[in-house]
C-alpha cells in the first residue's frame, strides 16, 4: 500500500512541478506589407471554354474581407494587416491591428505549425536571426457579402532576432541585409503595393508565401490559388498612430 501511494503521487507531483516551471511566452506584432499574386477558375465570355482568371491582391484587400467591407474600401486606413511572431518562435498569427485602438481586433490566420533555426553573426553575443517555415490556416472572416472563406499558407522567411530576449526585432532598413534573399525568394514589397500612412524605415524581416484562399466579394465566393506571394515584417506595433 505505502508503494501504491507513492505511485499515485507522483503525477500530482509532477504536474506542480510543471506549473511552477511554466514560463509565460510572450508575443510581439508587427506591422506587415503583403502582396498576393493569385489565379482562379475562369471562363471565356464567348465559348464558356475554361480559362485562368489573374487576381492580385495585397494585405488591406484581406484587412477589409476580414471585416465585411468591400476589397477596395479605404475608409479605415487605420486598420492594418500585422503578423504577431512568440518570441520563442513556436506559433505566428496573421491578423488585423487597429493603430487607433493599438489593439488586434481580428485574426486571419494561425499557425499549426512553426519551425524555425537560427544563427549568431561573428559580432553578437547571442543568437541574432533566424529562418523559419509555418504553415497557417485561414479563419472564416467577414459576412456574407464580402469576407474571407478559409484556406491556408505555407511561409517561409527570414527575421532578426534580439541578442537579449530572443525576440523577433526590426532594424533599420539599411542594415537589413541578407546575402541568401535571392537564393530563397525573399524581396521587398514596394510601399506602394499596401500603402500604409506612415514612412517605416525598420524592418523585421522577409518572407515568401503559397497557399489557397477562399474570397467572397459581391456575395460570390471563390477559391484563388496563391503560387506566389510576398511579406515584408516591418516595424513592431502598436506605434504613434
Amino acid at each position: 500500500m505505502r508503494l501504491k501511494s507513492w505511485l499515485l503521487a507522483i503525477p500530482a507531483a509532477l504536474s506542480l512541478a510543471g506549473a511552477a516551471g511554466a514560463v509565460a511566452v510572450s508575443f510581439e506584432t508587427f506591422r506587415t506589407l503583403a502582396v498576393f499574386v493569385g489565379v482562379a477558375q475562369g471562363a471565356d465570355g464567348v465559348t464558356g471554354a475554361p480559362q485562368f482568371d489573374p487576381v492580385v491582391f495585397d494585405g488591406h484587400t484581406l484587412v477589409n474581407l476580414a471585416m465585411g467591407r468591400p476589397a477596395g474600401d479605404t475608409s479605415h486606413l487605420e486598420q492594418v494587416f500585422a503578423m504577431t511572431i512568440a518570441c520563442d518562435l513556436s506559433s505566428a498569427d496573421l491578423v488585423v491591428f487597429d493603430r487607433h485602438a493599438s489593439n488586434t481586433i481580428a485574426t486571419i490566420a494561425e499557425s499549426t505549425s512553426f519551425d524555425s533555426i537560427r544563427a549568431q553573426g561573428p559580432h553578437a553575443t547571442a543568437p541574432d536571426r533566424a529562418r523559419f517555415v509555418a504553415r497557417f490556416d485561414v479563419d472564416e472572416k467577414g459576412g456574407v457579402a464580402n469576407g474571407i472563406a478559409g484556406g491556408f499558407f505555407t511561409v517561409a522567411g527570414r527575421v532578426h532576432l534580439d541578442e537579449q530576449t530572443g525576440c523577433p526585432t526590426p532594424v533599420l532598413v539599411s542594415l537589413d541585409k541578407d546575402k541568401d534573399d535571392k537564393l530563397y525568394g525573399d524581396a521587398e514589397v514596394p510601399d506602394k503595393s499596401d500603402p500604409d500612412t506612415v514612412r517605416d524605415v525598420m524592418r523585421t524581416g522577409r518572407a515568401h508565401l503559397i497557399g489557397v484562399l477562399g474570397v467572397t466579394t459581391g456575395s460570390v465566393t471563390r477559391q484563388v490559388l496563391v503560387p506566389f506571394g510576398r511579406l515584408s515584417i516591418r516595424r513592431a506595433l502598436p506605434d504613434a498612430a
